[in-house]
């Protein structure tokens, strides 16, 4: 992986790796979908057991790491082939990478899925939920390539996790949770 952004005379830092990225991205959107559902369940309406708040907190961080595995098998079977895919076919045809070839590239794993109509709709899921993380490691990638420097995946999660606080306190002032 090539080298970005100097720190000092003759010193490098090292740039984020693509996989590193995905997953960031990855992460970032398995929190958003754990607090959406956590919203969810905090307005359904109560049960006889009444304990359905502490369990929603309690399987929320074992949601979270079930998510994240998938994140890693997400990137290692899918972003990381379709970005390879991408930037190699756009070395063929143009000479150069540009970032519209990874959208094509991600369609092809899941076109068998789209011939099937009860597939269909997952099939669009996992190409919304893969694409963002597949654009940002195109340009991670793009920009160390050309020696500038890249977000680091600590920036990325940083404002992911004031996206996903917002999603919640959004989410708990506009539905009126009505747990409390």
């Amino acid at each position: 992986m090539a080298t970005a952004g100097v720190a000092g005379e003759g010193a490098t830092r090292k740039s984020a790796e693509p996989a590193a990225v995905s997953m960031a991205v990855l992460g970032v959107e398995g929190a958003l979908l754990c607090a959406a559902l956590c919203l969810v369940a905090l307005n359904l309406p109560s049960g006889p057991v009444g304990g359905e708040v502490f369990s929603i907190f309690a399987l929320s961080p074992l949601l979270f790491l079930l998510v994240l595995f998938a994140a890693a098998l997400l990137t290692t079977a899918y972003v990381l082939p379709a970005m390879v895919l991408a930037h190699w076919t756009a070395r063929q045809l143009t000479g150069r990478v540009a970032w519209w070839w990874i959208p094509p590239a991600c369609t092809l794993w899941v076109l068998p899925a789209l011939a099937v109509p009860s597939w269909q709709l997952a099939a669009f899921a996992v190409y919304a939920v893969a694409l963002p993380p597949a654009l940002a490691a195109h340009f991670t990638v793009v920009r160390a390539d050309a020696g500038r420097p890249v977000q680091p995946c600590a920036a990325i999660l940083t404002w992911g996790a004031v996206a996903v606080v917002g999603v919640l306190v959004v989410g708990v002032l506009v539905g009126g949770v009505n747990r409390w």
